[in-house]
């Protein structure tokens, strides 16, 4: 994956950049990401947050998850396009949204998380592992350990 990778909202309001190397990709079928985008899943890239810079207006809407996590979601204040979001359970990571990339084809999913929450009528890729809600964060390497 070539660095640095850009996106943007909708209205192009909202611009960020990608410095680092995401800690990978993946899936995510919770209900609070279904509802953030209206789909059925998230794709996100799981960025190190010391490699991503947003510029523009953002607002953030902040809820606690199924998890017990703390989980904002920052979306553009004019179109309301949903970017990424910042979970307290991993401090040093934003997971990105893939479609707001300028290059949203170079997403390439590596596993599918909150599969016990996934909608019946999703068909997702058997060869991806998957885990019932988050994935164990040893596996991505994150800077903070959580309780797996």
């Amino acid at each position: 994956m070539d660095l640095p990778l850009h996106g943007s909202c909708l209205c192009g309001a909202v611009r960020y950049e990608i410095s680092a190397a995401p800690y990978g990709q993946a899936d995510c079928h919770c209900r609070a990401c279904q509802h953030a985008t209206g789909g059925a899943y998230a794709p996100v890239l799981l960025v190190p947050a010391a490699g991503f810079r947003v510029t523009g207006p953002m607002r953030r809407h902040v809820v606690r998850g199924a998890s017990g996590n703390r989980v904002a979601r920052a979306f553009c204040e004019h179109c309301g396009t949903t970017l990424y979001a910042h979970t307290t359970r991993v401090e040093t990571m934003r997971p990105v949204y893939a479609v707001t990339l300028d290059r949203p084809e170079i997403f390439r999913p590596e596993l599918d998380c909150w599969v016990e929450a996934a909608q019946p009528w999703v068909a997702m890729d058997p060869a991806l592992p998957k885990f019932p809600r988050d994935p164990p964060a040893r596996l991505a390497e994150f800077a903070k350990p959580a309780a797996d």
